[in-house]
């Protein structure tokens, strides 16, 4: 919101230029006109730029780092970087004392917030803490001590107002995430595209561009990559397409709102903080959504946690289109949420890192209802992970999960010991949870047709006792194994941002 921006003395235009000059100070939304478009070199800042202009300018960021930046954009302003325009969260640390096996750089007095101590997994003791340290764009460990510092090791001691590192500077470029922020607010309409947005010193669920408060932004073409919380958090009527959201710390994306967007990413290598993925975490995370979600046509790998999320109270968010494979937990979970729609994914080689039971799966319905998934390519890996699962826990009210729906997909399971099914562990639902869930129309490739790969109504079963339960209602099982193909990302193309 505009608060009494400062307006610059000038002198009285002549009668035949003023509706020019007015013209180029409105929104073209307002008037028909091209918006002013203005040229920000790094070092100018900002903020101060957009509390000068009107609503609907156009801001281009030249090629170069533009460094600490925080912006509470207007609304309709459109953001756009030159080809090599990073906004960066870091400062650049040059000066260093060495002493013994260490190198400290003193005067350093940001201390952000610290969100989620307690799910930091085990060797990471501050992930909690937003700051980070970068050598040569890789994030170093932070450690809890000056006595853990070492070869990829770091300690902020906020007391002295010290960054400790382990590792020899010179020759090197080292910088420290400062910045909690990039974009924010209330402005509705905003446009973020063409730019590199990294190192910003976010908190854990907190994001580097945050849509959440402000309806309709779009975030496209840009890269977000090693920001300590999430990389873009998106909000009602959001558009987050064909961006790279890479290695940051807690998540790609996170979400929450109706009538968002998510596609045409490449969502990846997220996680590195330290986070416990099983809380939280990995590619991204949708939580509370009153309909009309998408998340389509997006390539998530790779990542420390689940690949795609929805989470508490999730409405009718349609999964469809995506390639997601090599995620340590679940590739695609649906939990305590209802209504959702998973389909023509392919979902491959998620779970390495899995709780076993029936977690770890390809596709995860978590004490959710009314989800249907249909027309996925399954293919579980030899080593690890489940296929489809139906997992029923005492979440009121959400318990028993019944009315999900797995059909005509297609699942290969190169494991034995995977599992696909619905399971309990609320003794009195197993026949509930065995009503109420149905699986029909899948055609599945095992090693050995004798496999007991199902599992329902609190038993293991082979083909011929699914169906005898009534199951799998035209389902073909066939023996024999395909040739694995290796997964990769396709070149992302542009995709129009209409629904």
């Amino acid at each position: 919101m505009d608060t009494g921006r400062a307006t610059p003395r000038r002198h009285a235009p002549r009668p035949a230029r003023l509706a020019a000059i007015l013209l180029t100070c409105l929104p073209m939304t307002a008037t028909g006109a091209e918006p002013p478009t203005v040229s920000l070199r790094p070092g100018a800042d900002i903020q101060a730029a957009v509390e000068r202009h009107p609503p609907g300018t156009r801001f281009r960021l030249e090629a170069g780092i533009h460094r600490l930046q925080s912006i509470v954009p207007k609304n309709d302003n459109r953001f756009e970087g030159a080809p090599g325009a990073v906004l960066s969260g870091a400062r650049r640390l040059t000066a260093f004392v060495h002493r013994g096996p260490v190198w400290i750089a003193r005067g350093q007095t940001q201390k952000g917030r610290v969100n989620a101590a307690e799910f930091c997994r085990s060797g990471f003791p501050r992930c909690a803490h937003p700051e980070d340290l970068f050598i040569d764009d890789a994030p170093m460990l932070h450690v809890g001590s000056r006595s853990a510092v070492g070869p990829g090791r770091w300690f902020f001691d906020y007391d002295a107002d010290e960054i400790v590192i382990g590792d020899d500077p010179t020759g090197r470029i080292v910088e420290t995430s400062v910045t909690p922020r990039a974009f924010g607010g209330t402005a509705s309409g905003v446009v973020i595209q063409a730019l590199t947005i990294e190192k910003y010193a976010a908190p854990v669920q907190a994001a580097a561009v945050d849509a959440e408060f402000g309806p309709g932004w779009t975030v496209r073409n840009s890269v977000l990559r090693l920001n300590h919380g999430v990389g873009v958090n998106a909000g009602n009527g959001s558009r987050i397409l064909d961006n790279r959201l890479l290695d940051n710390g807690h998540a790609g994306f996170s979400g929450s709102g109706t009538n968002f967007l998510i596609a045409g990413n490449e969502i990846a290598r997220n996680g590195y903080a330290g986070v416990d993925f099983y809380w939280e975490g990995g590619g991204g995370k949708i939580t509370e959504s009153g309909g009309g979600g998408l998340i389509r046509g997006n390539c998530v790998h790779d990542n420390i946690g689940a690949g795609i999320w929805a989470d508490i109270d999730v409405h009718q968010l349609v999964i469809e289109d995506n390639l997601v494979f090599g995620n340590a937990d679940n590739g695609i979970t649906y939990e305590i949420s209802y209504d959702g729609v998973i389909r023509n994914n392919r979902v491959a080689d998620n779970g390495q890192r899995g709780q076993g039971w029936f977690w770890g799966a390809q596709i995860l319905i978590s004490s959710a209802r009314g989800v249907k998934v249909y027309g996925n390519d399954i293919d579980v890996p030899g080593g690890y992970g489940n296929a489809v699962t139906v997992v029923s826990q005492d979440r009121a009210p959400y318990t028993p999960a019944v009315g999900n729906e797995i059909f005509d997909n297609r699942i290969v399971i190169r494991n034995t010991n995977a599992r696909i099914g619905a399971v309990t562990d609320v003794n009195a639902d197993n026949a509930v949870v065995a009503a109420g869930n149905r699986l029909y129309g899948n055609r599945y490739h095992l090693a050995e047709l004798g496999e007991r790969v199902w599992f329902w109504n609190d038993a293991e079963a082979d083909w011929n006792a699914i169906r005898a339960q009534g199951q799998e209602v035209g389902g073909v099982v066939n023996a024999g194994i395909p040739q694995k193909t290796p997964l990769s990302c396709p070149s992302m193309a542009p995709m129009d941002n209409a629904r």
